[in-house]
């Protein structure tokens, strides 16, 4: 298979990622319009329509290439190239008018991830990155704190949708990361708590039961960040992970917790 440029498949993540933003962004007026309810989560009619644009994005520079989003799932004719979306990351911030919340897209070739954006539509910051490039934000080279240790770092994590499985255990993690921690922030989107972490404004991320397209682009750009990543698949959830990530000073105190609690 032709090997594509780096820089062509990074502007392409950048235009997909954009145009779901963007169509999310300019019908926040029909926020409210649920296709699927669930106990601690919503599916929008949005979602599928914001999909469906990054998607046809897409096609219309590589036809051939799957598709591994939230919304949808559509395999290559030929292997390879593979393209990881989540349409509105932070679906539940979106319905409420919270502004923070993001489009999400990456690219990958045979599982490795070698681009992304994450792009937050309402405060029009573009995350980027690929992988023989620094990590950019708006086109700024951006950099992950130096923080070494657990008790002066501010941790954004999150509480899993699928908490009720088993609740004390979630919320014992969740005192873990409280009590160790300087200050523990619960914002409501993955992917945008990564690229903080990447940017420096947060100190690491901690979360249990994501999928792949929620940490997809916004780990490449921590990773590119300086940033490291720590996956834990989750067996019986395809495309399922617990994520945590810091730098390589605080990555071993997160991965004791999870060790001890997760």
């Amino acid at each position: 298979m032709e090997k594509i440029a780096l820089t062509h498949l990074l502007d392409v993540a950048i235009c997909a990622a954009e145009a779901a933003g963007k169509h999310a962004l300019a019908n926040t007026s029909r926020r409210h319009e649920a296709h699927e309810t669930f106990d601690h989560d919503v599916k929008l009619v949005l979602d599928m329509e914001c999909q469906k644009v990054a998607e046809e994005m897409i096609a219309s520079e590589f036809p051939d290439h799957g598709i591994l989003g939230e919304e949808n799932i559509r395999k290559s004719p030929v292997e390879g190239y593979e393209w990881v979306i989540d349409p509105i990351d932070g679906t539940m911030n979106y319905t409420h008018g919270f502004p923070y919340w993001c489009a999400s897209v990456a690219v990958r070739y045979r599982t490795k991830v070698l681009a992304g954006c994450v792009f937050a539509p309402e405060f029009n910051t573009y995350y980027t990155a690929h992988i023989e490039e620094a990590a950019k934000c708006n086109g700024e080279s951006i950099r992950v704190a130096d923080t070494d240790r657990l008790d002066e770092a501010m941790i954004f994590t999150g509480i899993s949708k699928h908490m009720d499985s088993n609740p004390e255990l979630h919320f014992k993690t969740f005192e873990a990361l409280a009590t160790r921690s300087r200050k523990v922030r619960i914002n409501g989107s993955a992917a945008l708590d990564l690229c903080h972490v990447a940017a420096g404004t947060s100190d690491g991320f901690f979360e249990t039961s994501l999928y792949l397209w929620d940490y997809a682009a916004a780990g490449l750009i921590a990773e590119q960040a300086g940033a490291s990543l720590s996956l834990y698949p989750l067996h019986a959830e395809p495309h399922g992970a617990s994520v945590l990530c810091a730098n390589e000073n605080l990555i071993g105190s997160l991965r004791s917790i999870y060790t001890q609690y997760g």
